[in-house]
């Protein structure tokens, strides 16, 4: 009797324990692919930035085209890390990239982590597994994007001189039609729509099997 209860007692701890093995892998894997897709997003957003090139306006409106063309990124990983952490992590490597790369200052850096951080608050609110909740959260990471050019806003003369030197004076000229408050809050309510039509057409897209 002794002997069956040892063999039974072994059997359960070794089920248990290539149980959390299991667990643990997919874990690991799950946040292999978390990782790849924040690049994915970090990608996305810092290419649609060169269409400022184009012209100021394509520039001051690049956060809004970024929140569509990232909604994909953010989606993807949403669906499988339905906890905590998707905003905050494809946040911080997005400033951490800019930072590193001298686009954005200290400041700037911080305003764009505060954003991941309360897209996921707001996630696990609404609720991490919901499509609401994405669509909530993800407008308000979209959002943060805007601290690349926060600058056109709080140091407008500072950024006029810089944009003239190095793409013209016509062209920083246009970047001050958007310098006023006016401007902040119109690329804020365009972005945050991009993201939101943008998080519901990944969805719509990914659940199809299109891509």
């Amino acid at each position: 009797m002794n002997k069956i209860n040892h063999l039974s007692i072994l059997g359960l701890t070794f089920s248990r324990a290539c149980s959390h093995s299991a667990k643990l892998k997919q874990v690991w894997l799950c946040s292999r692919l978390l990782a790849a897709l924040a690049v994915l997003y970090v990608v996305t957003v810092f290419a649609t930035a060169f269409l400022g090139y184009l012209s100021p306006y394509a520039w001051v409106f690049f956060p809004a085209i970024a929140a569509l063309l990232g909604a994909f990124s953010y989606y993807s990983a949403a669906v499988r890390w339905q906890k905590f952490g998707v905003g905050t992590i494809f946040a911080f490597i997005l400033a951490a990239f800019l930072l590193a790369v001298g686009e954005c200052d200290l400041s700037e850096t911080l305003l764009m982590l505060l954003a991941g951080v309360l897209s996921d608050v707001v996630r696990q609110l609404i609720g991490n597994k919901s499509l609401k909740g994405q669509s909530i959260a993800y407008p308000i990471l979209s959002i943060g994007v805007i601290a690349w050019i926060l600058p056109l806003w709080t140091r407008t003369e500072w950024y006029y001189q810089g944009a003239a030197e190095e793409l013209g004076i016509d062209y920083a000229k246009g970047l001050m039609t958007f310098a006023s408050p006016w401007g902040l809050i119109a690329v804020v309510l365009t972005t945050a729509i991009a993201g939101f039509v943008g998080i519901q057409f990944a969805a719509k897209v990914i659940k199809s099997g299109k891509i």
